[in-house]
């Protein structure tokens, strides 16, 4: 199983497509208006989705209900969308899938049948798709119209059309800032234009099941993230790798704010100490006077210098328990009460 995005609104472009866990696309030969400017494929754009090794699969629908105009319309547009599809340097053995864009009733087969048929002239019943619902595209399946089978999950019920080659999902996601429907492909030919037929495929069944149970693992159920893991900043689930970005990037910015920490807690350790040296200067200048209280003018700043040595050894304390300063030297600075402590100036007046 193979996933992909069809959308009209933009163009994401191949690298946004392939960065996003995508690798095809079905896209519109018809061109949408100034309401949809990006339906129309356009040979640039496809030699950007080719460049990034995006597949390309051909669709057509100019109005939903379209291929109510039967066998004449049928004829007109595959002309038109095969012209398109040479001019965007695709091949004409590939397949067109023509859409029914609303439910279809059993009585509006006939038509649509009809359409299918005037296609055929043009492309060759080999070529000839249908995208719907499951009731039209099954008896189009059924009858011989059409060859190849896009399902879309509207008006389909529980219902699923096993011969389908496409399947396109309720989901939708945003792709390089456009809004894109997903879809996944369940058959290795599934109308891509750089399909090549091959004796022996590149990998079994078994080598594409463990690849593609790897991507899911990497890029979460339907490649849309992990919940588990929080979403980015606009809002989608990160991918396992979005994820180990996001905590590389976290445990970066706490070394840094550890780092700042550390710078700061050095430049307070050195004031410390000085405020701890003019401490012990002034206790041994008070030292030499005798009597309980400071003489007159230092006993002005008994009280406050009392109070400074005491907010210094509560400090101190507190240091060793800072994040981050585990195996600083004790021995470096002095003992918070001690001989020579700041505390020293409270408990000597």
């Amino acid at each position: 199983m193979r996933f992909g995005l069809d959308y009209a609104a933009g163009r994401p472009g191949g690298a946004a497509i392939r960065a996003a866990g995508y690798d095809f696309v079905v896209r519109y030969l018809s061109d949408g208006g100034p309401s949809l400017p990006g339906k129309l494929l356009t040979p640039a754009e496809a030699n950007d989705l080719r460049t990034h090794g995006v597949s390309i699969v051909s669709n057509w629908e100019t109005t939903a209900a379209r291929m109510l105009d039967g066998y004449g319309a049928g004829i007109v547009d595959a002309r038109a969308a095969l012209a398109q599809v040479l001019r965007c340097g695709g091949r004409v053995d590939r397949p067109i899938y023509f859409s029914a864009d609303f439910d279809v009733t059993e009585q509006d087969q006939l038509r649509i049948n009809a359409y299918l048929d005037g296609a055929a002239t043009v492309l060759g019943r080999a070529n000839v798709g249908i995208y719907g619902g499951y009731w039209v595209v099954s008896r189009a399946l059924d009858a011989g119209y059409a060859t190849w089978a896009w399902q879309t999950d509207a008006w389909s019920g529980t219902n699923v059309e096993r011969r389908r080659a496409i399947h396109q999902t309720r989901r939708q996601v945003i792709v390089g800032g456009v809004r894109c429907d997903v879809n996944e492909a369940e058959t290795i030919d599934f109308g891509q234009w750089d399909f090549v037929e091959r004796e022996d495929p590149d990998v079994t069944p078994e080598q594409e099941a463990v690849l593609r149970d790897i991507q899911i693992q990497l890029r979460g159920p339907e490649l849309a993230g992990w919940p588990q893991l929080g979403a980015d900043a606009d809002g989608r689930n990160r991918t396992l790798v979005d994820g180990l970005a996001a905590a590389l990037a976290r445990i970066a910015a706490l070394e840094h704010e550890s780092a700042e920490l550390r710078t700061q807690v050095g430049e307070l350790r050195t004031e410390i100490s000085e405020l701890e040296a003019t401490t012990a200067e002034l206790t041994e200048q008070v030292q030499r006077w005798n009597g309980r209280h400071w003489p007159w003018p230092l006993s002005l700043i008994e009280g406050p210098a009392a109070l400074v040595g005491e907010q210094l050894a509560r400090l101190e304390a507190l240091l060793p328990d800072l994040p981050g300063l585990s195996g600083h030297d004790g021995d470096a600075r002095r003992t918070p009460g001690g001989e020579d402590g700041p505390a020293a100036l409270t408990s000597k007046n």
